[in-house]
């Protein structure tokens, strides 16, 4: 949420009190700016390398090899090179699992100042290969075909402290990742810098509108090398603005010199820091992705209601703004669980604090909308107003944990609560003070914070002058990794509170390994088609990075969303792993009545639908924290490229997990679109019929359906009814079995649930069992239910089926060695899933877990 706008004409003219103003024409001499007094006592004063925040024009510039020295292709000593006058080492380190770590090694980069926490070993062996010899690197998969090699003699180039790997580009080559980006799915030929960036402030507004700003919030130097049906990822931990090209073609006024074409503009490289890389080969999407994860850590398992429909508003102030949301999500029957703060709850905008008008008495407030089942969430800014008479700003100058200034003073930034002060999260003493201060504002009842202007956003000021680690280190040594240290105090802080809870955290922005600590929504995007459009690709990509609890403000934060976009943004993204309606101040009212009976039904059956998929997508969420598997996912993660149906190259549609396709319309003005279908069979939700896969269709939708589909073999768990309220009980649990009848398929899950809010599920308290499907054909389906661990309580549970088997068998083992078999009849049924009513047959309910 920025409010800052890059067009706005700043003037450093901070006003104490109102008795300080001057007049223009004032000849008195006005009081210091801003004065600090005891017990801040000034840093010592170290000199820093200038570094200079680049401009937006700066993001369209890139480092290039000519500027660089190479070793060239002579032979060299094993793990040194020579460039120029000066020696290099360099490490290579087999971590397990085809994962491997290079790093370069000389004294003018000191030690390493990321503070991504990555795994170092993995428990399996590597089949693939990491060789470094005269002429360059090469890595091979497990069957010794070459997926990534270096231009010959280009392994390693400096340029002064700056530094690139220079990689042969091969045609067959398309490119993915690279974290939160808005240049589309496949990132062929581009060049791009990861810089942390407040986007609606570094960017004219007709770019952020309608255009595709570079960089955006969060900084993940990722990149995915697809290779046929191969895959590697390389990803640079480094903090400094890396850069990324894939090959692009260099433009001198508008014209190619054919010259420059001749040699690879494939390459990786930072401005300063370690050359610290990670090199993974998959060599499946799937497997890419899961080590990736595994390297830079899984997702903590979310409380369910973080899961569920979230509801926010630049503007939300007060418990009555909470209250009257509390009453109309009743009133019209739609299911929601957080009820979100922005700045204007506080006292004029400082941290921690509430506006006396606004909460009179916020910890029973807060405790009356958590007896009502609601979470209220509030925002939380890293910048602490200059104000000696607040306690936190004291408290920060008595502990010394602010951000200094080359002359030794805390840095002063100017941003909602006007002179501001930072914490210096890259020190522990900071984040142990900032845990501090959330642990005790936490005990109001809040069970989770969102955390934004993390980038950080300084306003007028120039963050260059926002030192580190005691004023030692230069700005742009821990710009991109500002967020992660805030996100990591900040769940440090609910944790120290209730450790007994699972607290839930989003953040703007973002570095390498933030999944550890928080979920990422994907910042200002404009109601429009434009960003609509763009948020597939967008997820996806973050998604692969290692991020993969991430969503867009639905319908848009900026600008006014029609009803027709914003029911057509809700069909898109009502399966998102992160699904929040949020807006500005200044905008349109856009709560899901706010757009006329007609939008309002189609909303809600689409949040109501969320719900009902709530035991699905919250066991994607346990596959995730147990071993990385991704949740939402592109076509060709599950399904292998074909000359005919090229998938690495759709990106309005999408997986959610392994058994839901979405091929959402993303146009609010068209009622049809043309849609890929892997191999297989696929049910249509919308109208309950088996369509055959392998091909491309063309799809006409009224204005409350959405192209979904369903693969053969799967079973899906869902929710029960329909779901009016955001009362959630997992035990109790109807098991969707999609077989085709034509063509049937084994259908199996592995069905978990817990209490949805504690850790006691780490120490056993969780119950899980599996259960597989088959078809028999005239013997009907048979059902086994078997590895059942009763961890928590007992499953109540009932089959739904697609097919005309006219007899379900179920066979439960209820205690070891012990099955019970039970022959079950089949009633006619129907709901609504996507489209019409759907035609299916289910049984009485099982007690699963005696």
């Amino acid at each position: 949420m920025t409010k800052f706008s890059g067009r706005l004409d700043w003037k450093l003219t901070i006003e104490r009190s109102r008795s300080d103003k001057l007049n223009a024409s004032s000849s008195a001499r006005p009081k210091p700016l801003i004065s600090f007094s005891p017990p801040f006592h000034p840093a010592p004063l170290h000199i820093l390398p200038f570094f200079r925040y680049p401009s937006p024009m700066d993001y369209h510039k890139s480092h290039q090899p000519e500027n660089f020295s190479f070793p060239g292709k002579g032979p060299h000593k094993p793990g040194q090179l020579v460039l120029g006058r000066r020696n290099f080492r360099y490490r290579v380190t087999d971590l397990g699992e085809d994962i491997f770590r290079l790093v370069f090694l000389h004294r003018q980069w000191g030690s390493q100042k990321s503070q991504a926490k990555l795994c170092s070993h993995f428990s399996g062996e590597s089949r693939s290969k990491l060789h470094i010899h005269n002429k360059g690197l090469s890595l091979r998969t497990h069957d010794g075909s070459e997926i990534l090699a270096s231009e010959p003699g280009r392994l390693f180039g400096v340029s002064g402290r700056a530094w690139m790997l220079q990689l042969r580009h091969e045609k067959n080559m398309q490119f993915y990742g690279l974290g939160e980006k808005c240049l589309g799915l496949e990132v062929s030929g581009i060049q791009t810098k990861f810089w942390n960036t407040d986007v609606w402030s570094d960017f004219d507004e007709h770019h952020y509108q309608h255009g595709n700003p570079d960089p955006l919030y969060a900084s993940i130097p990722y990149l995915i090398i697809k290779r046929g049906n191969q895959y590697a990822g390389i990803l640079v931990n480094n903090p400094y603005p890396v850069f990324i090209n894939t090959n692009p073609k260099i433009l001198i006024g508008e014209v190619h010199d054919p010259a420059l074409g001749k040699q690879s503009r494939f390459f990786v490289g930072s401005p300063d820091g370690l050359p610290e890389l990670y090199l993974i080969v998959g060599p499946s999407l799937q497997e890419l992705t899961q080590k990736l994860q595994r390297l830079c850590g899984t997702t903590p398992l979310p409380p369910l209601w973080a899961l569920g429909h979230h509801q926010c508003r630049w503007g939300y102030e007060s418990y009555r703004d909470l209250d009257r949301l509390d009453q109309s999500f009743r009133k019209h029957k739609i299911p929601n669980d957080g009820l979100w703060l922005d700045i204007d709850y506080m006292s004029e905008f400082r941290v921690f604090t509430f506006n006396s008008k606004h909460f009179p008495s916020p910890t029973s407030q807060v405790q009356d909308l958590r007896d009502r089942n609601r979470h209220v969430v509030p925002i939380f800014d890293p910048g602490v107003k200059v104000d000696p008479k607040f306690s936190v700003y004291r408290s920060a100058l008595k502990n010394k944990v602010l951000c200094q200034n080359p002359e030794g003073t805390p840095y002063v930034g100017f941003v909602w609560p006007g002179a501001t002060v930072f914490p210096d999260f890259s020190l522990e003493s900071a984040r142990k003070w900032w845990r501090d201060q959330v642990a005790s504002f936490s005990k109001h009842g809040f069970s989770g914070a969102w955390i934004d202007m993390n980038d950080p956003s300084t306003g007028a000021s120039e963050n260059t002058e926002m030192l580190f680690q005691n004023g030692k280190d230069a700005h742009d040594t821990y710009h991109n990794q500002y967020a992660l240290g805030m996100a990591e105090a900040t769940r440090a802080g609910f944790l120290a509170h209730q450790p007994d809870r699972r607290p839930f955290l989003l953040s703007r922005s973002a570095f390498i390994g933030s999944s550890q600590f928080s979920a990422v929504w994907t910042g200002d995007k404009v109601s429009n088609t434009h960003h609509l459009q763009g948020a597939i690709p967008l997820s996806l990509n973050l998604a692969l990075s290692g991020i993969p609890f991430n969503g867009p403000d639905v319908p848009g934060f900026g600008g006014d969303a029609t009803p027709e976009l914003a029911a057509t943004w809700y069909k898109a993204g009502f399966l998102f792993p992160f699904f929040r309606n949020h807006t500005a101040k200044a905008t349109r009212n856009q709560e899901p009545w706010a757009f006329g009976s007609k939008t309002t039904r189609i909303i809600r059956h689409y949040i109501q639908m969320r719900y009902k998929l709530l035991p699905y997508l919250y066991n994607l969420f346990i596959d995730q924290e147990e071993d990385g598997t991704a949740i939402l996912r592109p076509l060709f993660h599950d399904f292998q490229d074909t000359k005919r149906l090229p998938l690495g190259f759709i990106d309005d549609q999408f997986l959610v997990g392994p058994s839901i396709l979405q091929a959402p319309i993303l146009d609010p003005q068209k009622d049809h679109r043309e849609l890929v279908l892997p191999k297989g069979r696929w049910f249509d939700a919308r109208d309950g019929k088996w369509v055959d896969g392998g091909k491309r269709l063309r799809v006409q939708c009224k204005a409350s359906e959405t192209p979904l589909y369903v693969r053969n073999g799967s079973m899906i768990p869902l929710q029960p009814g329909t779901r009016t309220d955001n009362d959630s009980d997992l035990s109790t649990v109807d098991l969707h079995v999609f077989i085709d009848p034509k063509k049937p398929e084994t259908a199996e899950t592995l069905y978990r649930f817990d209490d949805g809010v504690s850790f006691d599920y780490k120490k056993g308290a969780r119950t899980s069992f599996r259960v597989i499907a088959k078809s028999r054909k005239a013997n009907g389906l048979k059902i086994t239910v078997d590895e059942l661990k009763l961890g928590y309580k007992a499953c109540n549970a009932r089959f739904f089926v697609y097919g005309s088997d006219p007899l379900l068998e179920v066979e439960i083992e209820n205690n070891p060695g012990s099955r019970e078999s039970l022959a079950l009849q089949l009633k006619e049924s129907n709901w609504t899933f996507t489209g019409k009513r759907i035609s299916c047959r289910t049984t009485n309910r099982i007690r699963i877990g005696k």
